[in-house]
C-alpha cells in the first residue's frame, strides 16, 4: 500500500525513498492498478507503487479481449519496474496478525510461522492455492530449498534482468 513506500529501502542506493508525493490517478475504474498504469503512461505520474509481478499477470495470450490486455502489453518496451524485493517493511510483504506494540505476540507467532514454512503443509497449501511461485521453497518444492526465486521477488540490485525484459537493474555508477 502507498503508506508503505517511505518504510521501503531504495535497494541501489540502500537509502529510503523520500522527496515523493503521492498522486491519485485522475481516471478511476474498479481496478486500480489499471488505472495508476494509466496515469503513470498519461505523463500524471513518474511513477507507480505496486507489486512487482503484476504486470507479470496481467499479460494476455494472444486473441486475449481483456480489458486491461492493451494497456500492460506495453510491459519492457514502454514501461518497466526500476525497483524490485522491496520486502523490509513486513515479513513476506503480509501482515499475518495485529496486536499492541510491546504484546510479545510477534515472540510467539513467529517461531510457528517460522515451523510451518518448512513443512510439506506449507508447501501444499501454496500449491493449493496456486502460490507456489511466491511461497518461500523448502525442502517439499520442486528444487528443494534451491528452487529459483522469480525475478520479481529478487533486489533490484541482485537482478541481471534488463529493461526491455521489464525488470530495470541498479544504473551503473
Amino acid at each position: 500500500t502507498a503508506d508503505t513506500l517511505a518504510l521501503a529501502e531504495n535497494k541501489c542506493t540502500k537509502e529510503r525513498f523520500t522527496g515523493f508525493e503521492m498522486v491519485k490517478p485522475s481516471t478511476t475504474t474498479d481496478n486500480a492498478n489499471n488505472d495508476a498504469l494509466t496515469a503513470l503512461l498519461a505523463g500524471e505520474a513518474d511513477a507507480m507503487w505496486v507489486y512487482a509481478d503484476q504486470a507479470k499477470n496481467y499479460q494476455c495470450a494472444e486473441g486475449a479481449t481483456d480489458s486491461w490486455c492493451t494497456l500492460w502489453s506495453g510491459w519492457g518496451t514502454t514501461f518497466a519496474y526500476i525497483q524490485t524485493g522491496l520486502f523490509g517493511h513486513a515479513k513476506a510483504g503480509t501482515t499475518l496478525a495485529l496486536s499492541k506494540k510491546g504484546s510479545g505476540l510477534a515472540k510467539i507467532l513467529d517461531p510457528c510461522i517460522d515451523k510451518f514454512l518448512e513443512t510439506k503443509a506449507y508447501y501444499d497449501a501454496c500449491e493449493k492455492h496456486k502460490f507456489t511461485d511466491s511461497c518461500f521453497p523448502n525442502e517439499h518444492f520442486p528444487g528443494g530449498d534451491a528452487a529459483t526465486t522469480p525475478v520479481w521477488e529478487k533486489a533490484t540490485d541482485e537482478l541481471t534482468s534488463t529493461c526491455a525484459d521489464g525488470y530495470c537493474p541498479c544504473p551503473q555508477v
